[in-house]
């Protein structure tokens, strides 16, 4: 009733509208509620389960480099820890478990390597402190890093650490490091005021600083080094600038006149004959002294065929200008001593040379135009040198290129680069090691180098051997007769020979390469199959069956291509004695269906088996062979019934317990089979446990196993019986001389036990111990003929010992397969012949002749000008001469020994007021110690020793003090200091601070810096001179490692969840970087923290 009462209450006015709104409300919280709880386990679901990886394992792989493949663990966890099913955590987030990689072999250390740049600046360490330090006391604490990278040596392209790190740890990539404290530019206080400019008027005065210690480490630059001001000294009178003095420019040189020559030689006759007067007097052997020295004086006097000097003079106006522009006396002109205005001086003369000389000859005397081109030269010579003039003479010598053309040009010898047979590729500069892998089991295989000798020889001397033949051939014999041999001629003259080697020097082409890269192969050992199955018991030969006598045969067969062929693999066939052998027997391939008896629908049954005739090898024949054997029965089954147990089918038969049978042994297989449905109500019941296991014999031959064991080939060799076979026949692509024989060692082995008699193996199955082989053909060592011997040099140089001159040739081809043996000697040397000794060329010079003044007539004008004095100028004569003395031209020396030396100077004679003094004395000798004094002397000549100002010491010294040259020596430090060295048993040993076996060591050491000893010239001289050792040595300190310091952990922080799985956290905050390569930190995040 109720529930009909509100059924009819639903149904009133407005029923159908609210009743539409409470069932939408009802919906809309069934769907929130759905979706906040599935939202709740998804979210639950992910932030609970995270998926964890393993590390990556090793790279596996068959080969070397790319391709390989390296795996690791994925599982599921739960974030307090334990592993959970995959099924928890998301799918799609799921790591990879395998990925490529490259797989690193011995070999690859010669490929790859550390790339480490230069350590980067040191930047500081960001501080927890916010605080700094108001002072600077001992620098900053900071961090440098450096890139490291794994490249490829050959081409530098980067590779992925991995491969380094194979052989070598990755260095380091940061270190601490401090950061000075900033150093301002200091400097020192400003030096006083310079005086002022000027000695009137207004000027300028400064004043100067310098610097006592640069900025560093981003100081402050240093401030200006240099003031000026403003200076003001008393005014300028008016007088001083009413008059000035101007000097004009001088004249050109100019020759004196011809009268006043003439004076001059006529005075200089009345001075000769004087002379003569004089020698009248003397005696005859002086007069003869005289004579010699007046007809040397004339050889070497300065009028010379290269040059002509001519000492002339040259003025120049001095007047004094007062300012209006009017000239004055030079009285006006407030001047303490007046420029001079006549001066000595040489004619200037330019450099004269000859014509240009004919063109020589050209230097290339063939025709080629693929060899560079000849030179010709021509030459002139000088016939006046440049005297007073600042021109050099233009050049003497001219070259151009030429080629030379025509009919009776020969070619020209071409040379060519020949190199000799790449040597046997070599594994060993390349890899210092063999493959680990492999053991002592093989020799050095991989990447290896060839190297050849190359050498350069004429290219074309056969060709130029037939030309120089044929031409001969053309003046013998007639025209057509000629033309008609040149073929034949040609090719017997171009036969292969060995070309004698020639200068490298002459060899223009590109050298070619004396080494390239090779591959040795690494030897593949010999694998082989598993043996076979046991065969039946057969005869050892079905054609001829000897009593009951048989054997039982298994087999295997090579699964690879090894090294070498199949000689160095193992046995393949074993064979075991057994009784009653048969040729032929039947083989069971299969089984019909099961049949119940007597016609049931179910129950036991039997299966007839399906066989085929097989001989001794397995190979399935025709059956009728098969009637002497023994027919397979049919066997027993059982055909279910629908109510009877279902059992499954057997399992294969597991492997045998033992190879064979014995006394003590026996082999045994099982197999099972398991309850697929146990049986319904009146059907067969299932057998118990051990009727589902069955178990028989197997392996039963026995133990007794023999097989053929061969040795290795013997020695090739010759057999005469085959004679006529072509001695230039090639077999299996080989070129070979002769067919051989070759014989090996087979004896019947029985397993574990040793040789027996050969009766016991198979004698069909017998290995054959001959065989033919083929003969290389001899190879005989090949070298080229000697090359021309070295040339000796044209003149001997003074003190230089004998000169040898050498020859040498080069093997071309190794002798091989008992060939003719190379020479011993390849180099052979001899001294030269006696040659002349080297002329050196230097000039000689000559006395100064007598001082030439400008003539009186110039001069008379100034004062003392009645006397002969003043400056001059002289000249003197220079010849070239020999190093023993000989006279050469003096184009020897322009070419040979430097620049010409002067050939005037300036010259002073004295006048009557001049003090006048005798030369100066040789220094006295010096007595040897370091603080010694040596002098010399002059005196006063004539009316100088009267004058009082010629006495005074202090203007005019007559003796001059030097201290004598001392051997000083000083020693100085060169280079940097070398690496802090810890002196030896006195190292710090830090237990468990080991990298690579080396232990790190610490403490205080020496370092040391190398010293040069200096003379007071500063020339480098023996170290012992300066009483050193050669170093200097400081006590220096190698900084202990210092590993990462961590603080302690943390408090657990709260919970991040009020219910359910949460996750708590502590951590460890970063107390002092690791230094001078301490254990590093982990992982820290950006804020120097480890969770």
């Amino acid at each position: 009733m109720g529930l009909s009462e509100g059924s009819a209450a639903l149904r009133g006015p407005g029923a159908p509208a609210r009743r539409g709104a409470a069932l939408g409300m009802l919906l809309l919280v069934l769907l929130l509620a759905s979706w906040d709880t599935r939202a709740q386990s998804e979210f639950q679901t992910s932030s609970v389960y995270l998926w964890k990886t393993g590390p990556w394992g090793r790279c596996m792989g068959d080969e070397c480099g790319p391709g390989g493949i390296q795996t690791r663990a994925v599982w599921c966890a739960h974030v307090e820890g334990w592993t959970t099913l995959p099924t928890n955590c998301k799918q799609p987030e799921r790591p990879d478990n395998q990925q490529s990689c490259f797989r690193v072999c011995d070999w690859h250390k010669e490929l790859y390597d550390w790339q480490i740049s230069g350590w980067n600046q040191c930047r500081p360490v960001l501080s927890r402190s916010h605080e700094k330090p108001l002072e600077c006391l001992r620098g900053e604490e900071g961090i440098q890093t450096r890139d490291i990278t794994c490249i490829q040596k050959s081409n530098g392209v980067p590779a992925e650490d991995v491969i380094c790190e194979y052989f070598e740890p990755k260095p380091r990539q940061e270190q601490a490091c401090l950061i000075p404290c900033r150093q301002d530019c200091i400097v020192a206080e400003f030096s006083p005021w310079s005086e002022c400019s000027k000695t009137c008027g207004n000027g300028l005065q400064h004043r100067t600083r310098h610097v006592v210690a640069p900025p560093q480490f981003g100081g402050s630059a240093c401030p200006n080094l240099t003031e000026f001001q403003m200076c003001r000294s008393s005014p300028c009178a008016a007088e001083e600038s009413l008059y000035s003095l101007n000097v004009g420019p001088w004249s050109a040189c100019t020759v004196p006149h011809s009268r006043q020559i003439r004076q001059a030689r006529k005075r200089g006759k009345n001075k000769d004959k004087e002379k003569d007067r004089e020698k009248a007097v003397r005696d005859p052997e002086a007069r003869e002294l005289i004579k010699k020295k007046r007809n040397r004086n004339r050889q070497n006097r300065q009028e010379n065929k290269y040059w002509d000097i001519q000492i002339g003079y040259q003025t120049r106006q001095v007047t004094c200008t007062h300012k209006n522009g009017k000239t004055a006396a030079l009285s006006f002109c407030n001047q303490e001593k007046l420029p001079i205005t006549f001066q000595s001086c040489v004619i200037t003369k330019e450099c004269q040379v000859s014509e240009w000389s004919e063109w020589t000859p050209c230097s290339k005397t063939c025709f080629d135009m693929t060899t560079p081109k000849g030179n010709r030269t021509r030459s002139r010579t000088i016939k006046q040198l440049p005297v007073g003039s600042e021109s050099e003479c233009p050049q003497l010598e001219e070259a151009e290129q030429c080629v030379s053309q025509g009919d009776g040009v020969a070619p020209c010898i071409t040379y060519g680069w020949r190199s000799t047979e790449w040597t046997e590729c070599r594994v060993d500069p390349l890899l210092s090691q063999q493959d680990k892998r492999r053991g002592n089991q093989t020799a050095l295989c991989g990447g290896g180098v060839q190297t050849r000798e190359v050498y350069c020889v004429q290219a074309n001397e056969n060709l130029l051997s037939y030309l120089n033949t044929l031409k001969e051939k053309e003046e013998s014999q007639s025209q057509s007769k000629s033309k008609a041999s040149a073929a034949p001629l040609l090719s017997i003259t171009f036969e292969i020979t060995a070309s004698r080697p020639v200068d490298r020097k002459l060899c223009t082409g590109p050298l070619p390469s004396t080494s390239q890269l090779c591959h040795v192969p690494c030897p593949t050992e010999c694998e082989t199959s598993a043996w076979s199955a046991w065969g039946p018991c057969t005869y050892e030969s079905c054609d001829d069956p000897q009593a009951k006598k048989g054997f039982k045969l298994r087999k295997r067969r090579i699964t690879n291509e090894p090294t070498g062929g199949t000689g160095n693999c193992p046995h393949l066939l074993e064979a075991i004695p057994c009784e009653e052998p048969s040729c032929y027997d039947w083989r069971i391939t299969g089984l019909e269906e099961c049949i119940p008896d007597n016609e049931k629908p179910c129950g036991p049954g039997t299966q007839v088996p399906v066989v085929v005739c097989v001989n001794s090898d397995g190979e399935e024949v025709d059956r009728q062979l098969c009637r002497d054997a023994i027919y397979p029965i049919p066997v027993v089954c059982e055909a279910p019934c629908p109510k009877d147990c279902v059992l499954s089918a057997w399992s294969a038969w597991s492997s045998c317990s033992h190879t064979c049978s014995g006394k003590t042994t026996e082999g045994k297989q099982l197999r099972a089979r398991s309850i697929l449905a146990y049986a319904g109500e009146g059907g067969v019941q299932c057998p118990n446990s051990s009727a589902l296991q069955e178990m028989r014999s197997c392996n039963e031959h026995s133990c007794t196993v023999y097989h053929w064991q061969t040795g290795p080939w013997g020695q090739c060799i010759e057999d005469t019986s085959v004679s006529a076979f072509n001695s230039s026949a090639s077999w299996n692509g080989e070129a070979t001389c002769s067919v051989g024989m070759q014989t090996r060692k087979v004896i019947c082995v029985r397993v574990n036990v040793g040789q027996v008699g050969p009766k016991k193996c198979p004698e069909s199955l017998r290995p054959e111990t001959v065989r033919p082989c083929l003969l290389p053909c001899r190879k005989d060592c090949i070298v080229t003929p000697f090359s021309d011997w070295t040339p000796c040099p044209s003149c001997q140089e003074g003190g230089v010992t004998v000169r040898k001159q050498s020859r040498h040739r080069v093997i071309i081809q190794l002798p091989a397969n008992a060939g003719r043996e190379c020479p011993d000697s390849l180099f052979e040397e001899r001294e030269c012949e006696a040659s002349p000794v080297c002329h050196i060329y230097r000039w000689k010079t000559h006395k100064w002749r007598r001082c030439q003044l400008v003539p009186w007539y110039v001069r008379q004008d100034s004062p003392g000008a009645q006397e002969t004095c003043g400056p001059g100028l002289q000249a003197r004569a220079i010849t070239c001469r020999r190093q023993d003395g000989g006279q050469a031209d003096i184009s020897e020396c322009l070419k040979y020994s430097g620049p010409l030396p002067p050939l005037t100077q300036m010259c002073q004679i004295p006048c009557q007021d001049d003090c006048q003094f005798t030369n100066w004395s040789k220094f006295s000798p010096c007595n040897g110690d370091c603080g010694g004094v040596r002098t010399r002397k002059r005196t006063l000549v004539g009316k100088s020793k009267k004058k009082d100002k010629c006495r005074n010491s202090q203007l005019y010294p007559l003796i001059e003090n030097q201290f004598c040259p001392c051997d000083k020596y000083s020693a100085q430090p060169v280079g940097n200091w070398s690496d802090c060295i810890l002196p030896e048993g006195k190292t710090e040993v830090l237990l468990g601070m080991k990298v690579q076996g080396d232990v790190k060591e610490c403490g205080q050491g020496y370092r040391y810096q190398a010293m040069a000893c200096y003379d007071q010239n500063n020339r480098l001289v023996e170290t012992s001179r300066c009483n050193s050792h050669g170093y200097i040595e400081e006590a220096c300190i190698i900084p202990c490692p210092s590993d990462c310091k961590l603080s302690e952990w943390s408090n657990w922080s709260r919970c991040s969840k009020s219910c359910g799985s949460g996750v708590k956290v502590r951590s460890k905050w970063l107390r002092e970087k690791p230094y001078n390569g301490g254990r590093p930190c982990p992982k820290l995040d950006h804020v120097n923290q480890v969770i």
